[in-house]
């Protein structure tokens, strides 16, 4: 049986366009995003671990887990790591990317549950995407469903 995980080449495209400070934001909110309820399930890891190495092939996955457990205890809660992180994302591309990621992580594991879709909510305004939330999560449900 083989190990499924997402293919975030076809979700997200190339993140070529992405600066290192995109990167990390897009990192931090999909981190969130997998910690919503406080306790991230094993496909939600293998998500983010997917994520980690589409967007940064040469990072150490439990490094990055480790500096974003770190930064959540820090912000306090999912929402507000995501808020922070959010601010940090200067352009649509950015703002999109990171949207499409977290959606991504919240569906792959074939539940999501009230904290996941409260964090979807701070995500929407947070990343300014009332308009787009819809568009974006069609286009993540047909990346994965391909």
């Amino acid at each position: 049986m083989s190990k499924r995980t997402p293919n975030f080449a076809r979700v997200l495209g190339g993140a070529a366009a992405l600066s290192p400070g995109e990167i990390d934001a897009i990192l931090a909110i999909g981190y969130a995003m997998a910690n919503a309820n406080g306790d991230a399930s094993f496909d939600e890891l293998e998500s983010f671990r997917a994520l980690v190495k589409h967007l940064r092939s040469d990072a150490s996955v439990m490094e990055t887990l480790d500096a974003l457990s770190a930064r959540l205890e820090s912000a306090g809660s999912a929402a507000d790591l995501a808020r922070a992180a959010a601010a940090e994302l200067p352009t649509p591309a950015g703002r999109e990317a990171a949207y499409k990621a977290a959606c991504t992580i919240a569906v792959f594991d074939l539940e999501t549950n009230e904290e996941e879709r409260d964090l979807d909510d701070v995500l929407v305004e947070a990343l300014g995407l009332a308009d787009r939330a819809g568009d974006l999560e069609l286009e993540v449900n047909t990346a994965l469903s391909t």
